[in-house]
């Protein structure tokens, strides 16, 4: 078949054979098309290895009982349910097929019951509700990723979380997920999860008993790409313990009993997939985050004290004593009115009133947005 334009013809004495200029004209696109074909090889080569694209994408993580992939459980290429190829019609529909007693997510379930009607019921933040909301002062925000995910004129989930990043650098409070056993070859023992991660980004850890033994006598070594990999470099092992480290502030504990060869425990450890920076600093250069939808009862001491007949908010964005009148506590009290972080405080860190990283009040210095139950008396959360 020709593959030039017709009446192509050089001229003079460099003159080529018809066949001579078919081979030339068909060399560009045959070239284009085996270099399509590579490059369609390598992106399905890398969407479906393990350990290569899930951990680089939370919570596109597959660990040993949980396959989250391109299309599993999120996407479906063909005859999808809802908008961006998504297996269920609606974003808050989608998530809760994970964020479900049952679903893969049950251990942080999110149920539409649990929205909260200010003054009358509810543990979380409104969603599937609409942005703009006059009699609470709500607005649709202006970050703009925010903003193109108001669906419907709806603040959903992924308007304010990011299922595609768990960014160490937007702030929140990182969370260990309670390690799981996985195997059954007899071990007796369990095996505990904790420490404060800080780690960049969320990761799947998976624990494998390597010598058999007691909660002291045992020994592990740990993966982070669902066994791709492991730590320490073989033949190293970690002993068995109590609080024993393994990376990013995470460490696990050993409890009484024994520990057979092959058994495996995993747990996640992550940042809470926010859409951008939390509030910090002052209101009028700081990030904002629930003051973007929220900016109507954003206002400092200042705007507080002036009277123009306009209802008024606590001040935010500001330092404690920030009006200089002396009346504001150095230290926020505990719930059991100790002093923050002294002698004598709680033992629930869930009702600490905590300032933001500059020591600033923001509207999460009061406010919860999840499994929180306004009860100072009460542990919140999973």
């Amino acid at each position: 078949m020709w593959c030039g334009r017709t009446g192509e013809v050089p001229v003079g004495s460099h003159e080529r054979t018809l066949e001579e200029r078919m081979t030339s004209a068909c060399a560009m696109p045959q070239r284009a098309a085996a270099w399509l074909l590579l490059l369609m090889v390598t992106m399905i080569f890398i969407a479906f290895s393990p350990g290569v694209a899930e951990a680089s994408d939370p919570p596109h993580w597959s660990s040993s009982t949980v396959t989250t992939d391109c299309t599993t459980p999120c996407h479906i290429p063909h005859h999808a349910a809802g908008d961006g190829l998504t297996a269920s019609a609606g974003n808050v529909n989608l998530c809760q097929s994970c964020h479900s007693p049952s679903g893969a997510a049950g251990d942080l379930p999110i149920n539409s019951s649990d929205v909260a009607i200010p003054g009358t019921q509810g543990t979380s933040h409104a969603f599937d509700v609409a942005a703009v909301n006059s009699p609470l002062g709500t607005q649709e925000p202006e970050n703009p990723a925010m903003q193109l995910r108001v669906m419907g004129g709806n603040v959903v989930c992924s308007t304010c979380h990011n299922q595609h990043s768990a960014a160490a650098s937007f702030g929140g409070h990182p969370r260990v997920s309670l390690a799981k056993q996985v195997t059954a070859f007899g071990s007796t023992g369990p095996v505990t999860s904790g420490g404060i991660f800080n780690g960049s980004t969320g990761v799947w850890y998976l624990v494998e008993i390597v010598t058999a033994g007691n909660q002291t006598s045992a020994r592990f070594r740990y993966s982070k790409d669902n066994g791709t990999s492991w730590f320490p470099t073989a033949p190293a092992t970690l002993g068995a313990g109590i609080d024993v480290t393994l990376d990013s502030g995470v460490n696990i504990s050993f409890g009484t009993g024994s520990f057979s060869v092959g058994e495996r425990w995993e747990f996640s450890a992550s940042w809470p997939f926010l859409r951008s920076a939390l509030d910090s600093s002052a209101n009028d250069t700081g990030d904002a985050y629930c003051r973007d939808c929220h900016r109507s009862w954003v206002m400092d001491h200042d705007t507080v004290r002036t009277y123009d007949g306009n209802f008024k908010s606590h001040p935010v964005g500001v330092a404690l004593d920030a009006n200089g009148m002396g009346y504001d506590r150095s230290v926020p009290l505990d719930g059991n009115g100790a002093p923050q972080g002294a002698a004598g405080e709680d033992s629930n860190p869930t009702n600490d009133l905590l300032l933001d990283s500059g020591g600033f009040v923001q509207c999460l210095t009061c406010h919860g947005v999840h499994y929180v139950d306004s009860n100072t008396l009460t542990v919140d959360g999973p």
